[in-house]
């Protein structure tokens, strides 16, 4: 293929199979910080030394002390760096560590046991999806992460809703040739939800290595969208690698459980969701919505393949091509992640996860370029008449409740609100371009999301600038990503560099979750109500395929007051909950209401 030429030679200067290890204090080296801030640094390093078991020297070597933007991170040790998976092939993948604010330290010489458990905080693994897409750049940038970057992506904006308040947080590139990770071989590049759940288990067993102190802590896999597949493939993985650890004697994972939020599950039962969720929601004419329903095989397309045009369809197949087109034509250029939010009229940023998938349902740069490059243009067309998700971001973004708010008294940047921030930045662009000014002074702060209390004064174009931020060299630096291995590529948050199964695409999980419904674990699979790429419709309908007894009906949740969604829990550990206003990617959308669920479910919590 001819992209994995490309790849082949940007490799050669990949050279080694790990990245050397690295020092904290250099990273401020050529900082503002000064001498008093390296003390406390090299103090922050020795404390750490002194817990060998908990902490190894190649732990210490991915402390994260400062990020620029920020300064120094006081209030919780935040770790970033690679862990090889495959030494042959060089393949190592890139994480980042936030661990709970306020976390009780781990005694040293202590390896768990119940009272360990009951005083330790979990740790929680999150997965982007796409495939293809950064859990650094979704999850840890605009999500559920400490910060948010600020307009214009050279500076960090606290997140009074972060996950790691009662969770040690783990963010993971997966796989190979998404964001800063990498392979020396290029055949890597070919990949499905076989190796990718292979690596992570690998990358979990390496990071439990340098981080002893987690080994015996309760631990959840997390994530959205193709996470759908990437998380109940991990986690079927783990509980099959612990069952051959118990034989041999090796290393086990504490696996508990999973969460995963609007996730791609089964293709026939999630396309049929989305067609009826569109028609329901007055998205789609009843005509094009019977037409999908009658002609289309939802097992073998997927919400946003690329569909030739067809001058006189006869077949059935040739039917729903030109069904799904006029589709496309009738939903226009809607914000298809979270439906009453807007779009980002700037460069394409939450675009590119839509594009991810169309990408690789599509067949990859090989097959899109067959037909004078028809179907690329068919794949580009499709991810553009479903424009992937902006959220609103709640209004609660003060510091009331704020576990950060100590570090924000230090500088006036940090005591502005992220809207506050936002409309600085925005008076700003008017003036520079003052031909918009009557546009942006009419759009700013005026539309709202859903109607649901949601903020208002949401930024659609936060990737954008979470990508400007991650590419910055400083960051890169004191992230310890792209230094010793120099990668051919520049960061982006959805990589076309790989060419993932479509057979994988298109498979069903339901055959995964029968299996771990027995194994013991907890499952929480919570829906965003208003996305229209995997819509609530469809996981419900395989929830309830998989016919399991209810333990506690339907009902709804509350959150600061009001409704947050519904939920109802079923024997074998499975809950089911939706997040009312939320889109595909809820912690960005409704993070309070995110929050929320995420702390109760894995404190065992009824919502």
């Amino acid at each position: 293929m001819p992209y994995l030429q490309v790849l082949v030679l940007g490799l050669l200067a990949l050279g080694c199979t790990r990245a050397a290890r690295l020092n904290p204090l250099k990273d401020i080296e050529h900082s503002a910080e000064g001498s008093a801030t390296k003390a406390q640094i090299a103090a922050r390093v020795e404390a750490l030394r002194a817990r060998p078991d908990e902490y190894s020297e190649a732990a210490l070597d991915d402390l994260v002390p400062h990020l620029p933007g920020w300064g120094s991170v006081d209030d919780f040790n935040l770790f970033a760096g690679y862990v090889t998976v495959d030494e042959e092939a060089g393949r190592a993948l890139f994480y980042v560590l936030a661990e709970a604010v306020d976390e009780p330290p781990a005694t040293a010489g202590v390896t768990g046991g119940e009272g360990a458990a009951a005083t330790t905080k979990p740790l929680l693994l999150w997965l982007n999806g796409g495939p293809g897409c950064s859990s650094l750049g979704g999850g840890f940038m605009t999500e559920l992460g400490p910060f948010y970057p600020q307009p214009g992506g050279r500076g960090l904006q606290a997140n009074p809703h972060a996950w790691n308040a009662f969770a040690s947080v783990l963010w993971l590139e997966s796989p190979a040739f998404v964001g800063f990770s990498y392979s020396n071989s290029s055949a890597d590049a070919i990949v499905g939800d076989a190796r990718t759940a292979a690596d992570s288990r690998q990358f979990m067993l390496g990071f439990l290595e340098r981080f002893p102190r987690f080994r015996d802590t309760p631990f959840y896999i997390s994530g959205e969208s193709y996470a759908g597949h990437y998380v109940p493939n991990l986690a079927a993985a783990i509980v099959d690698g612990n069952k051959a650890a118990a034989a041999t004697g090796q290393p086990r994972i504490n696996l508990q459980g999973f969460l995963v939020g609007n996730p791609w599950t089964d293709a026939a039962i999630d396309n049929l969701g989305a067609v009826d969720f569109w028609w329901s929601h007055a998205l789609v004419s009843d005509q094009t919505a019977q037409g999908i329903r009658a002609n289309c095989n939802f097992t073998r397309i997927g919400p946003l393949d690329p569909h030739p045009a067809h001058a006189n369809a006869e077949t059935r197949d040739e039917l729903c091509d030109d069904f799904c087109n006029k589709a496309f034509d009738e939903l226009g250029q809607i914000n298809i992640y979270e439906i009453y939010a807007d779009l980002c009229t700037a460069p394409p940023g939450l675009r590119r996860q839509v594009e991810a998938l169309s990408w690789a349902l599509g067949g990859g740069q090989e097959e899109q370029q067959q037909d004078g490059g028809a179907r690329r243009r068919l794949a580009s067309a499709a991810a553009l008449s479903a424009t992937a998700a902006s959220a609103a971001r709640s209004n609660s973004r003060s510091s009331t409740g704020n576990l950060l708010s100590a570090r924000h008294s230090a500088g006036a940047a940090k005591q502005q609100s992220y809207r506050s921030a936002r409309r600085q930045w925005q008076q700003q662009q008017q003036q520079q371009q003052a031909a918009e000014a009557a546009e942006a002074e009419a759009d700013a702060g005026l539309l709202g999301a859903s109607g649901d209390g949601a903020e208002p004064g949401y930024d659609p174009c936060v990737d954008d600038e979470a990508e400007a931020y991650l590419n910055l060299p400083e960051v890169q630096a004191a992230l310890h990503a792209n230094q010793t291995v120099k990668l051919p590529w520049r960061w982006t948050d959805c990589t076309r560099s790989i060419v993932y199964s479509r057979e994988d695409l298109l498979a069903s999980m339901l055959p995964t979750y029968q299996k771990l419904l027995t194994a013991g674990l907890r499952m929480l699979v919570f829906s965003g109500d208003v996305d229209g790429i995997v819509p609530v419709v469809g996981t419900r309908r395989w929830v309830a395929s998989l016919r399991l007894k209810e333990k506690s009906p339907w009902r709804p949740w509350t959150a600061g007051g009001q409704v947050g969604g519904y939920v109802v829990e079923y024997a074998q550990g499975l809950t089911f909950a939706t997040v009312r206003g939320a889109g595909h990617m809820v912690p960005y959308v409704q993070p309070a209401r995110a929050a929320k669920l995420a702390k109760f479910f894995l404190e065992g919590k009824e919502l």
